[in-house]
């Protein structure tokens, strides 16, 4: 396949992930900014606690994304419908059990997951567990809706999960607009608001699968539902995509704990920063979602040089990209931030280590676009081996740094750790990827 043809078959796959995508952090950025103009800085610890630790909570089984694309795009490169139908039914039934388990533990994690990231003497964060008490009531909700959105992916619907995330993300900051402050209800109303958009979220996913996909879906039996063979599958790749998620977010919220010893104004001041990295991250990963189905199609179908066009294509268009990101990181960081908050203090000390960001996007493009390539391959050893040196390097350099640079020791823990992960991934990553292609 011509270069040309390709890249444009990229670019109309990656579009439409990077615009659903860019409203994820928009949406954080907006509960940010709503948490920023409440009494003090101490409902933007707070939302920050919660938001970090639901992610914590509920990100681990982002496998379930991953998982899902993967063994989906490449069960579409080999135009295997019953393979299609088992990912979304298994992929289903892992999702709404561990979901509704989540709901009726909460009483059992809550206070001592809030207790343990307010480590700081002088804090005390009750909104914290507020925020927390509603969030987890939307997990069977956010968990439907990583298989959802990973089968979507897989079959190229890349559109569909546009419009959907799109348009429940402006709900979500309708609804927790409304909650927060019409109703009253503070912090508490943020999460509500983002627990009552995932729902609505996942009813129109299902209906948009129903449309656009029913010609695989008429096909679905009841025998669907349990296909040890799946599940198995689900797991053996799952376990390793657990070990990268479990580390990667025990990096994000230590990142926060570490913080927070400082004290609230750091804390408050390095949320607002990553606010910065997670719009980037989500960026890249819109491109990365396409890398997923693309790569996914092309070991389906054997297609071993139009994986490697793919994968160098991909890379081309992530660098580009990521200079663009540091060179508005580091000449115009005060636009992005004033945007979040009207509290002087917060905003001058995030100022102070905002050169950090225009580092992140250089050290940090390939881990996400790796992580792409690795999932359309069902490679997830190599994310987790990956995972797990650059959390090692995080830990170690953060308690070496960090009594002696406070918080620019932390920033530069966490480019450390960037950069373990895109190193690690980019080396063993071309080696299975050349393994594959000589076993073709």
């Amino acid at each position: 396949m011509k270069s040309s043809i390709l890249l444009r078959r990229i670019g109309a796959l990656a579009f439409p992930n990077i615009l659903s995508n860019v409203t994820v952090p928009l949406l954080m950025l907006a509960d940010t900014a709503m948490a920023g103009r409440m009494i003090g800085a101490e409902s933007i610890a707070s939302v920050a606690i919660g938001a970090a630790i639901t992610q914590f909570v509920i990100g681990i089984w982002s496998l379930l994304r991953m998982g899902t694309t993967g063994f989906t795009a490449q069960a579409w490169g080999a135009c295997d419908v019953r393979a299609l139908l088992r990912q979304l039914t298994s992929g289903s039934i892992i999702a709404l059990t561990v979901g509704l388990l989540l709901i009726l533990l909460r009483p059992l994690y809550i206070a001592p997951a809030a207790a343990l990231l307010q480590a700081g003497a002088d804090m005390h964060l009750p909104e914290a567990q507020t925020y927390l008490h509603y969030s987890f009531l939307g997990a069977p909700a956010a968990l439907l809706l990583y298989v959802y959105n990973g089968w979507l992916i897989g079959v190229q619907r890349m559109k569909l999960v546009m419009g959907v995330s799109i348009a429940c993300n402006l709900l979500n900051i309708l609804f927790s607009y409304l909650l927060a402050f019409p109703a009253g209800m503070g912090v508490g109303g943020l999460a509500l608001g983002t627990v009552l958009a995932q729902y609505t979220a996942l009813l129109l996913l299902f209906i948009g699968a129903l449309r656009y996909e029913g010609r695989i879906l008429r096909h679905f039996h009841w025998s669907e539902c349990w296909h040890p063979e799946t599940l198995l599958r689900y797991f053996h790749v799952g376990k390793y995509l657990l070990i990268r998620t479990l580390m990667l977010q025990a990096v994000m919220l230590s990142f926060i704990r570490y913080g927070g010893t400082i004290g609230v104004t750091t804390l408050a001041a390095n949320s607002l920063l990553m606010q910065l990295f997670t719009l980037f991250s989500y960026f890249m990963d819109g491109l990365a979602y396409a890398a997923e189905a693309l790569v996914g199609e092309a070991i389906g179908a054997r297609s071993f040089d139009r994986l490697k066009q793919i994968i160098r294509l991909t890379l081309r268009v992530g660098i580009a990209t990521a200079l663009v990101t540091a060179l508005l990181y580091a000449f115009v960081p005060r636009p992005f931030l004033v945007l979040l908050t009207d509290k002087e203090d917060v905003l001058s000390y995030a100022l102070q280590y905002s050169y950090w960001m225009a580092a992140v996007p250089l050290v940090s493009f390939g881990a996400f676009l790796w992580d792409g390539i690795l999932v359309g391959a069902t490679d997830s050893k190599t994310m987790g081996i990956a995972m797990i040196f650059a959390a090692l390097t995080f830990f170690i350099t953060t308690e070496l740094a960090l009594p002696f640079f406070g918080a620019d020791g932390l920033w530069l823990a966490f480019l450390c750790y960037l950069s373990v992960r895109s190193l690690i991934e980019h080396f063993r990553g071309s080696q299975r990827i050349h393994r594959l292609s000589a076993n073709a």
